[in-house]
């Protein structure tokens, strides 16, 4: 079994003084299994490879996958060999960031750029309209005035609620 074959590694290491179980340690991505699980190469030589260790965010509901080959710190929970965990990757490294929230989020930025097919703003109501969206005026009026209209048109991938 995989595991025991690592526990038994990590332990022989422990015993012989080269692993500080609590310290932290460098390593490079070498797979992101897409599962909030990372195969990391530790800097350390003394160190074997370690194959799918838990990313730790620490941040509840928060999901990442990162970029191979950028850095994250291992360490063992509770100092124990058997729990190897990832934790600190580089900030730049992220590929993709997942929110399940069941709490308010706030979203603070200068911008925000969405690429994906819809955005739905509070549910998916009816279409959010553009400047240079089509309205249709009901009546008529001579000269200058202020006319109401109905927004005919707006945007197929935004939408309110």
């Amino acid at each position: 079994m995989p595991g025991e074959r690592l526990k038994r590694r990590l332990q022989q290491l422990i015993w012989d003084g080269r692993l500080d179980t609590l310290a932290l340690y460098p390593c490079q991505i070498l797979r992101d299994h897409g599962d909030m699980r990372l195969d990391l190469q530790p800097d350390k030589p003394d160190l074997p490879l370690l194959t799918r260790v838990p990313l730790r965010t620490m941040l509840p509901g928060v999901e990442v996958r990162v970029q191979v080959g950028t850095r994250v710190l291992l360490g063992f929970e509770n100092g124990d060999p058997a729990r190897p965990v990832a934790l600190l990757f580089d900030a730049g490294s992220l590929r993709e960031l997942i929110i399940h929230a069941t709490v308010k989020v706030n979203l603070v930025a200068p911008e925000v750029n969405v690429n994906g097919d819809v955005v739905n703003l509070a549910g998916g109501g009816p279409a959010v309209a553009r400047v240079g969206d089509q309205i249709r005026i009901t009546g008529v009026a001579a000269g200058s005035a202020t006319l109401t209209g109905e927004i005919i048109s707006g945007s197929g991938k935004t939408f309110s609620g």
